[in-house]
């Protein structure tokens, strides 16, 4: 239809209408609510005007006869048509219009448009209103040059699809079940169309993707009598379609993100459903050991779920690039100088040893029998060739790229998401985690079906979207990562002895001296940790020197228990302790000869969490952040240095016209800043050549909070960050952890959590010597212990256990044992903190088990412990 002819066709609706006076059509003359003052029309200049402006604005879409072929939807029209079935007390007019359009993708996906973009109903495929758009009989295509692939743009008007959408669900008695047979109808066309080779062509639609976001809309993908068949067909679609265009539906998400939280929370329920119906499935049939992974509709629910949480970082909060770039920079050269210690290490293993390449045989025959010989067993615990390699022993850095494929999907690279780059998304992340389907997730089984998977065939794993896994589940399954990896260290030294007479040891161990720990720990990791890395896979062992016992990890955590408080003491002057947020943070006046103490601190955070042992440390949650290659900026002084955080906010928030005064006058501050040390001495940096002379002014205070937080958080801690930074990669960057945890969540690995819940700790409890959870001095103990303030029981906590914070998952994982320590006594109770067992004796009185246990815990420090 030429534009005169859509004009003209108009122009005599408006004037003569179409002689029904049961028209619904509001732009038509028949209507009897006809949209327009009919006075206005008597001159035919102003029916003209309207008559171009609707042909210019909507082009088919309100003449009579696309009107009432019931082939799209149109706010205005679906309003006269509830209006006209309440009037005859019959749906069937709505309900035909409701079925045609929502079982048509045509119809469809041409509905709720914005002004000036074609229809493309399925009665009107040879028609279009403007130039730039085509579309056939024969394709059923529409072709739009405005909408491609590779822009943000889409023909759907979301506001006008809202109320439409609205408006349609105030009458969900009436609709709710001829919209389910149409979307049933509407999903079979739509995957004919995928299957048949006419993938590009759709997507290429310009008015294709309309169809998810108006589906997306509708409560029907949450009613659990849909949930199976309809949200599972629609799910299903997602990822049968090119990246591209779900590239582009993640933009345009992000873009409208508003919707975001009725999608997921669609997504959401339709997991914990399927979740529920496993759990039946389970129950039903004992013998059942499928995975929950294996459940029929669970890995679409989660690819979909994937998607929305990119468009959450898209629309969420990402650091600048400059400060991104940094980064990156920061990483690669500290990636260099791991490499070129190693490649130290392997020099002098040469000039030491002439028989380098004898030994460098020897190695490739051990891994040649342990492929060959081995081959079953290998296969049941390690992943197999050309798998990403994160689960087994690396030897360089450089397979760091082998984690990142594990965890990176095309959508994700070609989107270029890093999802650590995003200091928060739109929704916070746990709102992505179902603790419901992560409580039934058997990590450890999950994870063996995963590694045993063919290497060319990847099936659907929970493992591969870390974004979904709960806290607790990345934990056991980065447990299950460095077990592995022990587990081939010491597989490594059997073979190893065989083939070469050489006996190594399957088990990383050191000896101290209690009297010389820093000095003897300094030795041990040095040598057999920094010069030979392989030995941080292996399992930690500690031997106390002159003391029998073997370590159970009992040791291990005594170890760390005692060096940390050592080597945080103020005397060594590493690190300075704010009064303020009680937490601890780096000297920039300390030493320059400490590079090996910080080093060390750093393999012990790494070897604390390679060995699942929590430290009884406090750092503020930047320093996590930068264990994760994040630098420090503005907003982490929140945490970290919370008075002059809230100083520089006043400062960038100072209004000198409303104050009446300028801000030299007001603060007086320069580019020179003073920062106080852990002596209390203030050390005095210019953030700029000649800072002592440049005023802070409202022209230049967003530069003097950048350098003056850069300065805090960076610069004047860099030669003490580094190599405590390099002593941690040193443990853990071989692992998964970038990869699998966020930095709040590294603070909770390495010092656990501080929400404590005492009566997880009491269900939990075991009792030994003669103890029930029904003795009357258990009962008196419970009773007493939770009439404790908070802080009694976090020192209660700290005199059993050695930290007053709970592990990942709260105190019940804790395993607190409480011994019967005799009868009735004046003795005070005792603990094991190495071991969680508490030594209590059996006291006559509540009255007395509350003094004595005060007495206990006020007075714990290098007293009572065992």
């Amino acid at each position: 239809m030429t534009a005169a002819k859509l004009v003209q066709s108009y122009f005599q609706q408006l004037t003569r209408g179409c002689g029904n006076s049961q028209c619904l059509n509001i732009y038509c003359s028949s209507n009897l609510s006809f949209k327009y003052d009919r006075k206005l029309f008597e001159d035919p200049n102003n029916v003209a005007a309207e008559a171009i402006k609707l042909a210019h604005d909507y082009g088919l879409a309100y003449l009579d006869e696309y009107m009432n072929s019931n082939s799209f939807l149109i706010e205005e029209n679906l309003q006269q048509i509830i209006m006209k079935c309440k009037e005859l007390n019959n749906w069937g007019l709505l309900q035909k219009l409701i079925y045609s359009v929502f079982s048509n993708r045509q119809n469809l996906s041409s509905s709720f448009l914005r002004k000036g973009f074609p229809i493309n109903s399925s009665t009107n495929n040879d028609i279009s209103s403007s130039k730039a758009a085509s579309a056939t009989a024969k394709s059923h295509f529409l072709h739009d040059s405005r909408i491609t692939l590779e822009n943000n743009e889409i023909t759907l008007d979301f506001d006008l699809m809202k109320r439409s959408i609205k408006l349609l669900m105030s009458y969900e008695d009436e609709v709710s079940v001829t919209i389910n047979d149409a979307l049933g109808a509407l999903f079979k066309q739509i995957d004919n169309e995928l299957a048949l080779s006419k993938k590009a062509e759709l997507e290429d639609d310009a008015n294709f993707l309309n169809i998810f976001f108006i589906v997306f809309q509708l409560p029907y993908l949450s009613d659990p009598i849909c949930i199976f068949d309809t949200a599972y067909t629609f799910y299903s679609i997602f990822p049968k379609l090119s990246i591209d265009i779900q590239m582009k539906f993640v933009r345009i998400l992000a873009k409208q993100k508003t919707d975001l939280n009725y999608y997921v929370s669609h997504v959401q329920q339709y997991i914990t459903m399927h979740t529920f119906r496993w759990c039946d499935h389970t129950e039903i049939n004992t013998t059942n050991e499928s995975l929950l992974s294996s459940e029929r509709g669970m890995h679409e629910g989660l690819y979909v779920l994937r998607i929305l949480f990119y468009a959450n970082l898209l629309g969420g909060e990402r650091q600048i690039l400059e400060i991104i770039e940094t980064e990156r920079e920061n990483d690669q050269r500290m990636e260099v100088e791991l490499i070129n210690r190693r490649q130290r290490h392997n020099d002098d293993d040469v000039g030491d040893d002439g028989n380098h390449n004898e030994q460098e045989q020897n190695q490739q025959q051990q891994q040649s029998a342990e492929q060959g010989e081995n081959r079953p067993e290998a296969a049941a615990t390690s992943p197999l060739r050309h798998r990403s390699t994160s689960f087994t022993m690396r030897t360089s850095t450089s397979e760091q790229d082998e984690i990142e494929s594990l965890y990176e999907n095309p959508l994700q690279i070609k989107l270029g998401l890093e999802p650590n780059e995003y200091r928060r998304g739109y929704l916070p992340f746990d709102s992505f985690i179902n603790e419901f389907a992560n409580e039934k997730i058997e990590i450890n089984k999950e994870y063996l079906d995963f590694v045993r998977q063919r290497p060319d065939i990847l099936h659907f794993s929970f493992i591969l979207y870390p974004f979904f896994l709960s806290t607790i589940n990345k934990i056991a399954l980065l447990n299950i990562e460095n077990k592995v990896q022990m587990y081939r260290q010491r597989h490594t030294s059997f073979f190893h002895s065989i083939f070469s007479g050489v006996r190594l040891d399957p088990f990383f161990k050191i000896c101290v001296r209690r009297g010389h720990l820093i000095e003897d720990a300094l030795i041990a990791l040095e040598y057999q940790g920094i010069e030979q890395p392989a030995e941080l896979k292996k399992q930690f062992f500690v031997e106390f020197d002159g003391e029998q016992g073997h370590d159970e990890g009992g040791l291990s955590k005594e170890f760390f228990q005692l060096i940390t408080e050592q080597i945080f003491s103020p005397e060594y002057g590493m690190f300075m302790a704010d009064e303020e947020t009680r937490s601890l943070w780096f000297n920039p006046s300390a030493a320059e000869d400490l590079d090996r103490e910080y080093t060390l601190i750093g393999m012990l955070l790494g070897l604390a969490i390679y060995n699942s042992v929590i430290l009884d440390i406090k750092f503020p949650p930047i320093l996590y952040r930068k264990l994760m290659g994040k630098v420090g900026t503005f907003e982490d002084l929140e945490t970290s240095h919370p008075t002059i955080y809230k100083s520089l906010k006043s400062l960038l928030s100072f209004d000198e016209q409303q104050q009446g005064e300028t801000i030299e006058n007001a603060f007086g501050s320069t580019f020179q800043v003073g920062i106080t040390d852990a002596t209390g001495s203030r050390v005095v940096y210019d953030l700029k050549e000649n800072g002592e002379n440049m005023p802070v002014t409202s022209d230049n205070r967003q530069e003097f909070v950048r350098l003056y937080s850069d300065l805090i958080l960076n610069r004047s801690v860099e030669k003490q960050f580094h190599p405590f930074f390099h002593g941690f990669l040193l443990v853990t960057r071989d692992s998964s952890l970038r990869k699998l945890f966020r930095p709040d969540e590294i603070e909770l690995l390495v010092a656990g959590s501080q929400v404590l819940d005492f009566n997880q700790l009491a269900t939990a409890a075991e009792y030994d010597g003669g103890y029930s959870k029904d003795s009357p001095t258990i009962r008196n103990f419970w009773d007493v212990l939770m009439s404790f303030t908070d802080e009694q029981k976090r020192k209660f906590l700290r005199f059993t256990t050695g930290s007053d914070r709970a592990p990942i998952g709260g105190l019940a994982r804790l395993k607190l044992i409480i011994s019967r320590n005799g009868p009735d006594t004046d003795r005070l109770p005792t603990a094991h903190t190495c071991f969680n067992v508490f030594l209590l004796p059996d006291y006559s009185s509540i009255d007395k088990l509350r003094e004595k246990l005060l007495i206990a815990i006020n007075n714990a420090e290098g007293f009572g412990l065992l």
